[in-house]
C-alpha cells in the first residue's frame, strides 16, 4: 500500500499537527501487535479525524476566486497530506476487519 516517499513542505500549524499524527502509524500499530488491544487502533482512528477535520477546516487545498469560481491556487502539499490520511485510515479499518467506501 506504500509506493514511495514524497518531501512534503509543512508550512501551517494545522499541517504539522496532521503529518505528526499520520507519521505515529507505525508506532501505533507496533502498540497493538504488543499489547492485543485493538481499542488501542480505534483511538488512533479517531484522533485521526479530528485533527484532520482541523486541518481540513484552516487550510484550503484548492483555492478559487470569488468572484469567477476559477482555481486560483493549487496546494500540492496538502492534497499530498490528504491523500496519506486517506491511506492511513484505509489500513486502520482494513485492520480492524471495516470495509471502506470509495467516496461519501
Amino acid at each position: 500500500w506504500y509506493q514511495r516517499r514524497v518531501r512534503v513542505a509543512l508550512e501551517h500549524e494545522a499541517e504539522h499537527k496532521l503529518a505528526t499524527v499520520l507519521l505515529r502509524f507505525a508506532e501505533v500499530i507496533e502498540e497493538v501487535t504488543d499489547s492485543l488491544q485493538p481499542h488501542t487502533l480505534c483511538n488512533y482512528l479517531y484522533e485521526i479525524s479530528t485533527v484532520f477535520t482541523y486541518f481540513y477546516d484552516k487550510c484550503y487545498c484548492i483555492e478559487k476566486d470569488k468572484a469567477t469560481g476559477e482555481i486560483v491556487t493549487i496546494h500540492t502539499n496538502r492534497l499530498l497530506l490528504c491523500e496519506a490520511t486517506a491511506r492511513v485510515m484505509e489500513k486502520c479499518f482494513e485492520l480492524l476487519g471495516i470495509k471502506t467506501v470509495s467516496r461519501m
